[in-house]
């Protein structure tokens, strides 16, 4: 059974800063996933801390107890804070991240599914190439795993264009695999009130590598 897409931690926001609040809202309003503020009344957290300097001060002084993964964007950076704290909400286990690894199937549509470890992190489907990769590019340059790679599903349609741009993006962070894609599309299926598409599902397969029918629970 694989999880998928299902947040296995809370995620609290605790960003004073106005404009890199409102980024990185936009950023996980994306990749939809749920976050918490933090007032007074709160006097412990437990799950995922994502903040900036001054709101880590703001904690301290209000003796909040903190009990989970604290990220600062201040000195962490902003990219790499923010992308593995979704990591961290949907990945089981985090500590270490051992592998990451991309599926894309290219056609019509391309559809993306993010596995770390051996949780679905991440999946979409696209319709502009670009937009596809520069969502894959946030997770694979910002998140640290120690083994990283992008996988991609070979098909009758697959352009030259698109397997130079993938290896332009890719060949310096990441393995890059071609495998074969021969059923890895399968029917819909229903995640938590999520529909997957056909697109997601045949990415999903690529990433695990698999012909056979996905698991999900």
């Amino acid at each position: 059974m694989i999880r998928v897409l299902r947040q296995v931690r809370e995620l609290f926001l605790v960003i004073e800063d106005p404009r890199k609040l409102v980024k990185a809202l936009e950023i996980l309003m994306r990749f939809k996933v749920g976050v918490r503020g933090v007032d007074t009344y709160i006097r412990r957290i437990q799950g995922v801390i994502l903040l900036d300097s001054e709101g880590y001060r703001y904690l301290v002084d209000n003796d909040i107890d903190l009990d989970g993964y604290i990220l600062n964007i201040d000195t962490n950076g902003f990219d790499k804070s923010v992308a593995t704290a979704i990591v961290y909400t949907r990945a089981l286990i985090v500590n270490p991240l051992k592998n990451m690894v991309v599926g894309i199937d290219y056609g019509k549509n391309v559809g993306v599914a993010i596995v770390v470890n051996d949780d679905i992190v991440y999946t979409n489907k696209y319709k502009v190439v670009e937009e596809a990769l520069k969502d894959i590019k946030f997770f694979v340059y910002n998140v640290e795993a120690d083994l990283k790679t992008v996988r991609v599903g070979i098909s009758d349609n697959l352009e030259d264009s698109f397997i130079d741009q993938v290896v332009e993006a890719f060949k310096d962070v990441a393995s890059i695999e071609f495998i074969p894609e021969d059923r890895s599309s399968r029917n819909r299926y229903l995640v938590e009130n999520v529909k997957l598409s056909d697109d997601e599902i045949a990415a999903i397969n690529i990433a695990l590598y698999r012909e056979g029918k996905v698991s999900i629970s």
